[in-house]
């Protein structure tokens, strides 16, 4: 038997529940005993939906409030998010001895370990950080005065504090960062199994396909679309 086109197949559903003057409540209900008579187990797949991103504009000037405000952690911090895509908690984890100076990437020990690259133009800068941050005898990239580790929930907050001195609307957090950087490389052409190697995404249909790659694979690539990026 043909299988009914499913937006044909809709149309007729709709037409017979129409007769019912139907609430969402009514629909839902008559779906999930469709999925039970059926024995669809599982709900319905959700499609991820990227969050709304900043302008170059908007990012630049996010980035001016972050640099007027004098504080070079917070700046130091704001570039490793924009420039490796690193998530929240995978950053608060980062140790001085996990930055490679001399290769420009850091290392990620967070399950399976994985490198993440940073741009020629913030070698130097990551390099005072460092060695301020060997003077005062810290163990973590990001440490407060009584050497503790930053949490995830002081960066959302330091984040946050920025967006309201930029008086941007939209809502910035980490996560919007790491979106901000993966969708830049993919506009500069760079495929998305070289981009996977630094993201950590855990595709397991497309490790067969970069299985061979190693993080040499994408560094030109990276370094070459880094030079265009907003933020120097």
């Amino acid at each position: 038997m043909k299988r009914t086109p499913p937006k044909e197949m809709a149309e007729q559903i709709v037409k017979l529940l129409q007769k019912q003057n139907p609430d969402p409540s009514y629909v839902k209900k008559i779906f999930q005993y469709i999925r039970e008579d059926l024995d669809l187990r599982g709900g319905a797949v959700q499609t991820k939906q990227l969050p709304e991103l900043l302008t170059q504009d908007e990012l630049k000037q996010y980035y001016e409030a972050v640099w007027n405000g004098f504080n070079r952690t917070h700046v130091v911090l704001l570039k490793l998010l924009l420039f490796t895509g690193i998530r929240n908690t995978e950053l608060i984890n980062l140790k001085l001895n996990d930055v490679d100076l001399l290769q420009m990437r850091i290392i990620i020990r967070q399950g399976k370990d994985r490198y993440v690259l940073f741009p020629t133009s913030f070698c130097d800068e990551l390099s005072q950080y460092i060695s301020i941050q060997k003077k005062n005898n810290c163990v973590y990239l990001f440490e407060s005065n009584r050497k503790s580790k930053f949490t995830t929930r002081w960066i959302r907050e330091i984040v946050k504090k920025y967006t309201i001195k930029a008086g941007i609307t939209k809502r910035i957090h980490p996560l919007l960062f790491r979106h901000q950087l993966l969708t830049y490389l993919t506009s500069k052409g760079i495929v998305d199994t070289k981009i996977q190697l630094v993201s950590g995404h855990k595709n397991l249909n497309s490790l067969n396909i970069y299985k061979d790659l190693s993080i040499e694979d994408i560094e030109k690539e990276y370094w070459d679309a880094m030079k265009d990026f907003p933020i120097q």
